[in-house]
């Protein structure tokens, strides 16, 4: 088969989805702004990769020099969308990412008959809005054409994958059919992340990778801490709270995702406390590096019991607060002291949350909805 997959999200989990999908046979064309050699860094051939980083490059300057402004990403997806439309070339099932491939899912449904497949990375968009509204009604975070867009995209794909059971389960609230629904869990890079043994020099209670802010919840990390004397470190960017300042809070700025596995040594716990997410990947990241994990019941870390050898290292919070969250990280540090002075190794098995399981997943799925679609038509 010829599947087309486009991203112009920069490198993100549709690179691994196009190269694993490449392995099964199919004719794979990945469409994004990632430069060629880039993604040949990422193990996709290179007559896989279909850049068109001289067609994004003004937007990506636009967005250095300006940042990213509402009404530019708007912009920027609607003319990625349009373009992409009129460029690929034919093919049976087409790939594409929300909110910004709608035109492209339409026209591959009416010029070439393609099975199309929207990918959401994050709730339903009337949940987003919900919860971002929650947190600071104040500020904009979408205008109603990002959501008007975001609706409209849902429209017209034959299905949506989704990353998790959370995110499957906003679709079903909003009216959404469950049988289009496709979850499929990402993978994570193996040869960067493996079982670890705890550091002995540089130690952390409680670690966080990813943005500072409040839709992952660290605002109740910062009141857990200060009320139990946690130690915390963060490994990412500061976005609308402040860093604290007292002697148990380290921060260190976004480091490649390579050298991520420095900071998982140092640590016994990673926590989650999201209040709204699609599948963090710094989670299996963890759990591929054996520390305990924390999370929300809107992280999709529930989801990843299913390759740890114990459910008690996927400690899930009862309530959204910060009693509930002291509660989980005392007893995943209880967990981190079994592990002292050992290689952390908690999957089932080796290869359980790697890519290479997540493409053989979404492989078995586009030959299910093939087979369908052809018993549909006789």
């Amino acid at each position: 088969m010829v599947i087309n997959i486009a991203s112009f999200g920069g490198r993100t989990h549709m690179l691994d989805t196009a190269r694993e999908l490449e392995k099964f046979g199919h004719t794979v064309r990945f469409y994004s702004y990632v430069p060629t050699k880039r993604a040949m860094k990422y193990g996709l051939k290179k007559e896989c990769s279909y850049s068109i980083y001289w067609f994004a490059f003004p937007f990506l300057c636009l967005f250095k020099l300006f940042g990213h402004g509402l009404w530019r990403e708007d912009l920027y997806n609607w003319c990625c969308d349009l373009f992409l439309a009129y460029y690929m070339k034919p093919c049976d099932i087409f790939i594409g990412q929300s909110p910004m491939h709608i035109k492209a899912i339409r026209r591959a449904k009416k010029k070439f008959g393609a099975i199309t497949i929207l990918e959401r990375g994050i709730s339903h968009v009337l949940y987003q809005d919900k919860v971002l509204k929650e947190m600071n009604p104040n500020r904009k975070f979408m205008t109603r054409l990002h959501v008007k867009r975001d609706l409209k995209g849902y429209l017209f794909p034959d299905y949506i994958s989704v990353g998790s059971d959370h995110v499957r389960q906003t679709f079903l609230e909003n009216g959404y059919p469950d049988e289009k629904i496709f979850v499929n869990n990402y993978g994570v890079n193996l040869q960067f992340f493996q079982p670890t043994t705890l550091d002995t020099i540089e130690q952390y209670d409680v670690l966080i990778v990813g943005q500072w802010c409040k839709r992952k919840g660290c605002d109740l990390i910062v009141e857990a801490a200060r009320q139990k004397g946690f130690s915390v470190l963060h490994v990412g960017s500061i976005v609308d709270i402040e860093f604290p300042k007292e002697n148990n809070f380290t921060h260190v700025d976004p480091v490649p995702e390579y050298r991520l596995i420095e900071y998982y040594r140092k640590s016994k716990v990673f926590v989650m406390p999201s209040r709204d997410e699609g599948l963090a990947l710094v989670q299996p990241q963890a759990l591929a590096c054996g520390l305990p994990l924390v999370c929300s019941d809107r992280s999709g870390g529930r989801d990843l019991r299913r390759a740890v050898i114990d459910n008690k290292y996927v400690i899930e919070m009862e309530e959204y607060s910060v009693g509930s969250l002291v509660e989980c990280v005392e007893k995943a540090l209880k967990l981190s002291k079994e592990q002292e002075g050992k290689e952390r190794n908690i999957l089932k098995e080796e290869d359980s949350l790697s890519y290479e399981e997540y493409g053989k997943r979404y492989n078995a799925f586009i030959n299910r909805i093939v087979r369908n679609d052809k018993l549909s038509q006789s």
